[in-house]
């Protein structure tokens, strides 16, 4: 029976399948940012191909990566983050680079706890959102990132072109 098998029985009747109160985001030391609104990272992939003289396509070429994000957080997150981040570096905080770890995990199945690292993170572009009504202010941050980790259960992680790490 594969890892898989054990892990992911359906119907789960003892347990939950992970959803957004199951992350866990950590910066830089800061355990946990909970003032968070929503998130977003995407390991994009451009490939290239060659067609010569045919009208089928011929090659194609191993390709460049290029991982982005957002990150939206409310106020009191922003100013957490803003202030660790000036406290960590000499400069602006989107000169600053930093690592940013997703880790998703629920108590009824440990098997299947993963983390997600974003690495070479660069933040920048704040943009304060409010409205009229009870909500409250959020800001979204754009995320610049060299690399995407994704976590596995139980066969460690897999990098953005390549094999299991």
């Amino acid at each position: 029976m594969s890892i898989y098998q054990n892990i992911l029985s359906y119907p789960d009747t003892a347990g939950f399948a992970l959803s957004f109160p199951s992350v866990e985001i950590s910066l830089l030391g800061i355990k946990k940012v909970v003032a968070t609104k929503s998130y977003e990272y995407t390991d994009g992939l451009s490939i290239g191909k060659g067609w010569g003289t045919s009208s089928t396509r011929l090659i194609r070429t191993r390709g460049q990566s290029d991982p982005t994000g957002t990150w939206e957080v409310y106020r009191s997150s922003w100013d957490m983050i803003a202030t660790t981040l000036a406290v960590a570096g000499l400069s602006g905080f989107s000169e600053l680079v930093v690592p940013i770890f997703f880790s998703y995990a629920e108590p009824s199945n440990p098997l299947l706890t993963v983390t997600d690292q974003l690495l070479g993170v660069r933040i920048h572009s704040p943009s304060q959102r409010g409205q009229e009504g009870t909500e409250p202010l959020t800001v979204s941050l754009q995320l610049d990132i060299t690399s995407i980790v994704w976590g596995r259960p139980g066969i460690g992680q897999l990098g953005p072109i390549g094999s299991v790490i």
